[in-house]
């Protein structure tokens, strides 16, 4: 009896004990952090420049039970830097480019800590261009990327003599062949010092003029120039100069100088062309090929036309394909001059592969044989792709087949021709040639059963 009720009684007084702690310290039984967040400054990245920051704060969640303290760690001592371990806001500064860093914030209080972990990237900087293609006396700016609020950068090149550029703005000019490299070199506040390089190519302007000439009596000279601007370790005084004549019959190069001249900051050399003695019509390619330092090797060309007497041309669409399958040529008949004869008496003929080509409507092609003051003209309508080497499309007047001349036409975006697109004709030739072989044979065949059945 004595037992229970002891037992009775310290039931009682624990139960005293317990409402007496609730009601003094009320809720402190159930209050702790229940989690923590990183969450970065408005506008900011996890993800930040040499030098660049992100501002974090540690967001706890529930009630936190006494006072919460708070500490801060990364995965690497030298990647990064933070500007505050133990308050609730740390700004990350980044200092070495292409790493990642964790972050990680412990928030502890009276109930014990609770963690969280984000990944901080340090971006390498970056450049507009690592290679670059440019003419002598072109210029293009190059830009950097993914550099600090507060740097400073710098532009260099290592050939001047090739390529310039402004330190300040990245301004490259081109100003002679050859190759240099331009280096970006970006210094933050804090952090790394980072470059970036481009290669830039240079090359001389190189011409030939006149492109094209017409020298229009017998034994006659015409000049033809080459000149080299913005040289520089490609082409100098000591490069050398190789002509040649394609066609003799139109005429000789009676001058082709073999090294350069020096016309102020560009190299010349002027050879001289001599028409034909005989006043036949001929067209020439005059080519001049440079060689300059090490391998280096520019070739250029010039077309002279000798015209002493009436001459034909023909010109037109070059190119067609699905989207354009029209082509318009135009035959003209010129004086020695390029003047146009006018001509309204001469017959045009006109030749081409029907493999490749066929006439566009032959209404509208139904006076191509007629010269109208000078010219005539065809409409073609492309059919099949026709090789690499194109197809041809010849033209004469009346019976002068030794003058005719043609245009070289390439056709793609089409069906092509068996045999990889070759010129069909002999087979339809041959085709046609067996297809009567037979009908004769049954003709012959049908006649000897006559002959037997009688």
């Amino acid at each position: 009896m004595k037992k229970t009720l002891l037992h009775r009684a310290a039931a009682l007084l624990t139960m005293l004990a317990l409402a007496l702690v609730i009601t003094a310290v009320p809720g402190t039984a159930l209050a702790a952090i229940t989690g923590v967040t990183i969450t970065p400054g408005a506008g900011q990245s996890y993800t930040i420049p040499v030098g660049g920051t992100v501002d974090l704060t540690a967001v706890v969640a529930g009630t936190p039970d006494g006072t919460v303290t708070y500490s801060w760690a990364q995965s690497s001592g030298t990647n990064i830097s933070l500007s505050d371990l133990t308050g609730p806001t740390t700004t990350v500064t980044g200092l070495i480019p292409g790493t990642t860093t964790t972050v990680t914030v412990t928030a502890t209080d009276d109930v014990g800590p609770v963690s969280v972990s984000n990944t901080i990237t340090v971006s390498a900087m970056t450049i507009s261009n690592s290679t670059l293609t440019l003419n002598g006396g072109a210029t293009q700016t190059l830009t950097v990327g993914n550099i600090s609020s507060g740097s400073t950068t710098v532009w260099s090149s290592n050939n001047t003599g090739v390529a310039t550029v402004n330190p300040a703005t990245g301004l490259v000019t081109a100003v002679g062949g050859g190759t240099a490299t331009i280096t970006a070199t970006n210094t933050p506040l804090s952090g790394n010092v980072q470059t970036r390089t481009c290669t830039v190519t240079v090359s001389p302007v190189i011409t030939l003029t006149p492109s094209t000439q017409n020298i229009t009596a017998a034994s006659t000279a015409g000049s033809i120039q080459l000149r080299v601007q913005y040289g520089g370790d490609l082409i100098s005084g000591a490069s050398t100069i190789s002509w040649s004549n394609s066609n003799a019959t139109a005429g000789t190069l009676t001058i082709a100088p073999t090294s350069f001249t020096v016309d102020g900051s560009d190299l010349v050399a002027t050879a001289t062309f001599l028409s034909n003695a005989t006043g036949v019509n001929a067209t020439s390619t005059v080519t001049a090929t440079i060689s300059g330092a090490g391998t280096y090797s520019a070739a250029r060309t010039a077309t002279v036309n000798v015209r002493t007497t009436r001459y034909l041309t023909l010109e037109g669409d070059t190119a067609l394909n699905s989207t354009n399958r029209y082509g318009n040529y135009t035959l003209t008949l010129r004086e020695a001059d390029g003047s146009i004869v006018n001509d309204s008496t001469s017959s045009a003929h006109w030749s081409w592969s029907s493999s490749y080509l066929s006439l566009s409507s032959a209404a509208l092609n139904a006076n191509r044989g007629s010269m109208v003051n000078g010219q005539a003209n065809i409409q073609l309508y492309a059919r099949y792709n026709t090789p690499t080497s194109g197809t041809r499309l010849y033209a004469w007047i009346n019976g002068d087949t030794n003058n005719r001349v043609y245009i070289t036409i390439h056709i793609t975006g089409l069906r092509s021709l068996p045999q990889t697109g070759q010129d069909m004709t002999l087979i339809y030739i041959l085709g046609g040639t067996a297809a009567a072989l037979l009908a004769a044979a049954g003709v012959w065949y049908g006649i000897r059963k006559k002959r037997t059945a009688e």
